[in-house]
């Protein structure tokens, strides 16, 4: 477990910089756009599309990596006064709970980039596919979904393991 943890953590950060080139992209075009908007009074036709596109890739590959260094919220306050047994039960059972999640939107991302395909739904103005996007965004979750499964996987593991019980709990607020 120790081994697949390291690569879907490295793999993480290459997903992740899918949502940092969309940080980038985003941020110079609406400068661009701004600034062609009250210079030359000529804005980028478009750029509320492009925004919103490239704000799909943003937030779906960014929250694999937030799980990964724990950045989601734990609410762990009232699970911390159990035993340590009871503790990683209760919190592998709302992991798995919170994949079960994540697969069914992911299924239904995935149909819905079936109906979007079938149906050549694309922007209004430059006409760009929605397709690819929701594509991007199933991928997404499929890998967060799987990143919850091998964090609650982890917590079962903690039940037995007291070195991997305090590294979890250290993340823990």
């Amino acid at each position: 477990m120790k081994k697949f943890t390291e690569i879907t953590n490295k793999l993480t950060v290459y997903v992740s910089y899918l949502s940092m080139v969309s940080v980038i992209f985003i941020m110079l075009y609406m400068t661009l756009d701004v600034i062609l908007r009250h210079v030359f009074n000529s804005p980028i036709k478009g750029g509320y599309e492009m925004t919103t596109l490239a704000m799909v890739v943003l937030i779906f590959t960014s929250w694999s990596y937030t799980q990964t260094v724990n950045g989601h919220i734990h609410v762990t306050m009232l699970i911390r006064a159990l035993p340590r047994k009871p503790r990683f039960i209760i919190f592998a059972i709302t992991s798995m709970f919170s994949a079960a999640v994540i697969v069914i939107a992911t299924y239904a991302a995935f149909l819905q980039m079936l109906y979007t395909y079938e149906k050549c739904n694309c922007t209004g103005m430059l006409l760009i596919p929605h397709w690819p996007f929701i594509l991007v965004e199933c991928i997404a979750l499929g890998y967060f979904a799987l990143i919850l499964l091998r964090d609650a996987i982890r917590a079962i593991m903690a039940i037995f393991n007291e070195e991997l019980a305090q590294e979890i709990e250290s993340h823990w607020a």
